[in-house]
């Protein structure tokens, strides 16, 4: 009987340590990419060409969302200068955190791509959960703050470095319930 509770116990404590590791390891990783900020390689993005491959990526690694995330574009041939690997990153850590926070259904992550003035492309995505609470909206950006206990609080603060590293900005919209990514437009001379 004490052998058996002391197993129990032990194997609790070894899923705590791989759960520490595993947060250590998410912790490096999210690190490792905001040094790759300084090696951005810009380039003309497709953007309705990005979602569809974004999409298919997203929905394997989160098959229940699947038919759940909808995209509705203003504009024809949008397209944006940018390093891929970095709106890739951007991109899953918003739409991550829009599917995680929704309500799961048809209509959880919308993600709404429309020129924002001449000069740059506006990428919204807004989930239809219960929105950020006011008391927590100022610290959205700062490293290391997170409200999800497996979190560590670098998701979004390496996505805003990462946008503002592409000439880009990062914003939450509480009225819209969701994060605008603005980019450089790509100039029309350049899509060729």
């Amino acid at each position: 009987m004490i052998v058996n509770k002391e197993k129990t116990e032990l194997r609790h404590r070894l899923k705590k340590v791989a759960g520490q590791i595993n947060g250590i390891d998410k912790m490096l990783e999210d690190v490792t990419s905001l040094n790759k900020k300084d090696n951005l390689t810009r380039e003309h993005i497709n953007l309705m060409k990005f979602w569809l491959a974004f999409k298919q990526e997203f929905t394997l690694n989160n098959p229940d969302a699947i038919g759940c995330l909808r995209m509705n574009m203003e504009g024809k041939n949008l397209a944006v200068s940018a390093d891929p690997m970095h709106v890739q990153q951007i991109m899953w850590n918003l739409c991550n955190n829009a599917w995680r926070h929704s309500k799961k259904d048809e209509q959880a992550v919308t993600v709404l791509m429309r020129p924002s003035g001449k000069m740059h492309i506006s990428i919204v995505v807004s989930d239809n959960g219960p929105g950020v609470p006011p008391d927590i909206r100022n610290r959205l950006f700062e490293p290391f703050y997170t409200t999800e206990k497996s979190g560590t609080g670098l998701g979004l603060y390496v996505a805003r470095e990462l946008a503002h590293a592409n000439l880009g900005q990062l914003h939450y919209h509480p009225e819209m319930n969701g994060f605008e990514l603005i980019l450089p437009k790509e100039e029309e001379n350049e899509q060729g």
